[in-house]
């Protein structure tokens, strides 16, 4: 446990603590408690990152409080926050409750109140006598919010205690405002280019959170008046200066208390709602179970996912061949394929790192590898897609370029006539294709959230699991027995359920299998939507290799899964058929490309 804010004060005598009243806010990351005395006495505030072990470190912050078991003191206490409601067998009351309370405590009139949690972004409209009239909270997404906040610091080595010093003198750089898995390869980016310090990325994130705050009050229609910041991003100053500068006609107030604000409130209202603290045993008579329901296990649908035949052949020096790209936003994908016979003879699978040109030539190096290096293969096409087709397609100096929608219908459709769904997820992307008479006709993407990816996927994985390996995903999840249910989740709040999975005792395997559940629920939520998923669903990608994947899909969608071999080349085995039917049709021309010519080109 990391403890964030420390004490305010002690309290001096027993009988200051015999009047004691104890709020307690137990957030989706950290745990917020405050004691108060009738006395005078100034109040004693507590917060603490729980790591997913909420009575471990509730235990810890009344412990240093002066409260164990054998002390026999029995201050009033009433819980708020979106765990403490069932974890704690004690009275509790919803944060706005405590909020309103807090508020009015301090002699805060104010117009709107912005809460800026670990997981939650929320704006509170207020009336006149300090009541919530309306609430505007933000989506599934943990962009503006703390934890975002948090890993993207840590990324770069530094805590909030350190951008004070960090951003002083640094400067804003416009960056990608998105998922914030997806914003970490911007930030890499620029820090490896040296095109910016970490203090700068930091001050560049900070107004990434104040511009979402803007955004959440101009929503909520907050024009003028005196808006109260809660939370403990607040501790982060240049937050509050970048909304202040952005909003002037606003009255920007950070009360003392913010960190832990509705603790605050809590504990005033504990002198009629609370009850006498309990033996800690007593008081956590829950905390092991599980809190989250499971699915079935995935092995049960074995029997409804098929798995095409692959399409290798072996190199022949005599042969013509097509040269397939897909420069993908983590990885670049090549295959040699030849041209009589469509089979893919060479092919890698590499991680594209922000740099598809110096991939895509490791990738041709290993084809050459492959193929013997010796040999110097006759390419006729060289065919691009992906995001980066249209710079690859410059580069290799070649006029087949096409998108990756009729790139990946037509690798499908050669092994899958009758297919009627693609479900394609790759590293950040992922797609959603309808197929009538073997012609897309609607499709969807998702639009920066990495939370229905492989992105999300590995870096669940590897934080508080210590998975490194992809390949090793799937054979821990198909030996899950009662995988959880997580539901859609952003990305970067996924970690905190991990931890509360761990100390609720729950098996890896189930948690693993969860993760895997949760890359599904987000896909069929955030990316297909309300389309129809059809009868005859082929599902690509990087992620199908995980065998788990199908197997989710099928229990998810009802539906029979059909997985194409090589599902992460389609891309690039699709654009090159592609190629070779536009080169029959006269739309693409013929020449001759050498393997080590391109090797030899400049970057």
């Amino acid at each position: 446990m990391k403890a964030i804010v420390s004490t305010l004060n002690d309290f001096g005598t027993d009988k200051m603590r015999q009047q004691d009243r104890i709020g307690i806010d137990i957030g989706s990351t950290s745990v917020k408690v405050v004691r108060l005395s009738d006395s005078g006495a100034e109040p004693v505030a507590h917060v603490t990152t729980h790591e997913g072990n909420v009575p471990a470190a509730v235990m810890n912050i009344l412990t240093q409080m002066g409260l164990d078991d054998r002390t026999g003191e029995r201050p009033l206490v009433l819980v708020t926050g979106t765990e403490g409601r069932f974890r704690l067998q004690l009275p509790d009351i919803i944060a706005p409750v405590a909020l309103e309370s807090a508020l009015a405590q301090l002699g805060l009139q104010a117009k709107a109140v912005v809460c800026m949690g670990g997981e939650d972004l929320v704006v509170y409209s207020l009336d006149e006598k300090g009541r919530i009239l309306s609430t505007h909270a933000g989506n599934k997404c943990a962009s503006g919010t703390g934890e975002f906040f948090r890993q993207q610091l840590g990324r770069m080595d530094l805590s909030l205690d350190d951008i004070h010093d960090a951003g002083a003198c640094a400067s804003v750089h416009r960056l990608s405002a998105r998922c914030s898995v997806f914003m970490k390869s911007d930030c890499t980016h620029k820090l490896n280019k040296g095109e910016a310090t970490p203090g700068d990325i930091a001050l560049s994130l900070s107004r990434i959170m104040a511009d979402k705050v803007c955004d959440f009050l101009t929503k909520a229609r907050i024009d003028t008046g005196r808006v109260v910041l809660t939370g403990g991003v607040t501790k982060n100053r240049f937050i509050a200066d970048f909304i202040r500068d952005s909003r002037p006609e606003l009255d920007i107030v950070v009360p003392q208390e913010s960190p832990y604000f509705e603790a605050f409130g809590a504990a005033f209202l504990a002198g009629d709602l609370g009850a006498p603290l309990p033996l800690f045993a007593e008081l956590f008579a829950n905390s092991r179970a599980l809190s989250y329901d499971t699915y079935p296990p995935l092995r049960i649908h074995e029997g409804s996912v098929r798995y095409m035949p692959g399409v290798m052949g072996t190199f022949d020096p005599a042969a013509e061949y097509i040269l397939g790209v897909d420069g993908g936003s983590t990885t670049t994908k090549v295959a040699l394929i030849n041209t009589a016979t469509s089979q893919i003879v060479a092919s890698h699978y590499g991680r594209t790192h922000g740099n598809p040109v110096k991939t895509l030539k490791e990738c041709i190096r290993e084809v050459k590898r492959q193929i013997g290096e010796s040999q110097n293969p006759r390419i006729s096409i060289v065919a691009t897609t992906g995001s980066s087709r249209e710079l690859l397609g410059v580069f290799l100096q070649t006029d087949a370029v096409f998108n990756e929608i009729i790139a990946h219908t037509t690798g499908t459709i050669f092994f899958e006539p009758d297919v009627d769904t693609i479900i394609e997820i790759g590293g950040q992307d992922a797609k959603y294709v309808s197929i009538n008479n073997a012609v897309p006709v609607d499709y969807a993407m998702n639009e920066a959230c990495s939370a229905g990816t492989g992105s999300f996927l590995e870096e669940s994985c590897r934080g508080d699991l210590n998975i490194h390996d992809a390949g090793d995903i799937g054979p821990i999840a198909l030996a899950a027995r009662a995988p959880l249910k997580y539901g859609e989740h952003c990305s970067a709040f996924i970690n905190s359920d991990i931890r509360k999975s761990i100390q609720q005792g729950a098996d890896r395997a189930d948690i693993v299998a969860g993760l895997i559940f949760s890359v599904i629920s987000n896909y069929l939520n955030r990316v297909s939507g309300n389309r129809r998923i059809g009868n005859h669903v082929v599902l690509q990608g990087g992620v199908a290799k995980n065998p788990a994947v199908p197997l989710a899909f099928v229990h998810l969608t009802g539906r029979p899964i059909c997985v194409p071999p090589h599902p992460e080349l389609m891309g690039c085995f699709g654009v090159a058929i592609l190629a070779h039917r536009k080169w029959q049709e006269g739309a693409v021309s013929k020449a001759d490309f050498h393997l080590d010519d391109i090797l030899d080109r400049d970057i």
